[in-house]
């Protein structure tokens, strides 16, 4: 039985990332942003490889450029001038600004991309049909339809193809009239099948009474230390951003980027809290490997 990061409860899971994107959201000190970057990396890594992370590579490292690049022109407040770019001042508060918004950028798309694995539809279903039926089916169909419509629009183009239909072949009218078919026959099938689903909805009785869970989730004793854990954790770290430790001062005056104090303390708490899924998945993959050469 795989006892990994997504076999806990789906509460524990949802409270691990609460508190997750609170602590990167409040803790805006380019060490406590860096590690948390990395370490949520390798919990991709460990989840499935990093192959929904290389999906986002490209725009991630777009978006972070920039936010270091117009960061400081924009920005121009501080007291350390280093360069003059078109006769504005670039102050290295404006840069150390630009790598914090960065690395928060990188940090909260690369979360929701790991939240997109663990929290499957039946979790999601779980946690907030019984509260919000009617949004949570509609976040739920909203996030399936992106990667739905890519799908068969592969699919499409590839049957297309069989036919002479493409839109890498031919003049720009050719092209354009091809993707249009190909857009055409996408949105008719969406339709159909949406009509569809709604007609099944209807036939099974959705929304006429009580929804009934599909797949039942039950607290174990593991999810229920699990969750005393995150929030023990979690807690502290909120704790150490109340009192100003993780929080980088940039005006009036620069403090030093090295950690000093207590924020030693907060920072391995901050590393024990987001090494959380590192732990239960490193230890499952260790066990697996032992298994195998055992047998």
């Amino acid at each position: 039985m795989v006892r990994g990061f997504k076999s806990f409860h789906p509460i524990v899971l949802l409270v691990y990332y609460i508190f997750l994107i609170a602590g990167l959201m409040l803790y805006q000190h380019p060490v406590f942003l860096f590690v948390a970057g990395c370490f949520v990396t390798l919990i991709n890594l460990l989840l499935d490889g990093g192959k929904q992370i290389k999906k986002w590579g490209l725009m991630i490292f777009i978006m972070c450029i920039f936010s270091i690049i117009l960061t400081p022109l924009f920005n121009q407040r501080g007291n350390q001038i280093l360069f003059y770019v078109f006769n504005n001042q670039v102050m290295l508060e404006g840069i150390i600004q630009g790598v914090m918004i960065a690395f928060t950028l990188f940090g909260i798309i690369a979360i929701f991309i790991t939240f997109n694995m663990v929290i499957t539809p039946e979790k999601f279903l779980f946690l907030f049909s019984k509260w919000f039926p009617q949004w949570a089916l509609l976040i739920m169909l909203s996030m399936r339809f992106v990667p739905l419509l890519r799908r068969r629009l592969k699919e499409i183009q590839e049957v297309q193809q069989l036919k002479g239909v493409s839109v890498k072949n031919g003049n720009i009218k050719q092209r354009a009239k091809n993707g249009m078919l190909i857009i055409q026959i996408l949105l008719t099938w969406s339709l159909e099948e949406s009509i569809q689903t709604g007609d099944s909805m209807t036939a099974r009785g959705y929304g006429f009474g009580k929804r009934s869970k599909y797949q039942p989730f039950y607290m174990r004793k593991r999810d229920l230390v699990a969750l005393g854990y995150i929030v023990c954790t979690g807690l502290t770290v909120l704790f150490g951003w109340w009192l100003g430790d993780g929080v980088l001062t940039l005006l009036p005056i620069l403090e030093p980027v090295w950690l000093q104090g207590r924020e030693w303390f907060y920072l391995a708490v901050w590393l024990l809290f987001i090494g959380f899924p590192i732990w239960t998945e490193g230890k499952e993959r260790l066990k697996w490997r032992y298994f195998r050469r055992t047998t």
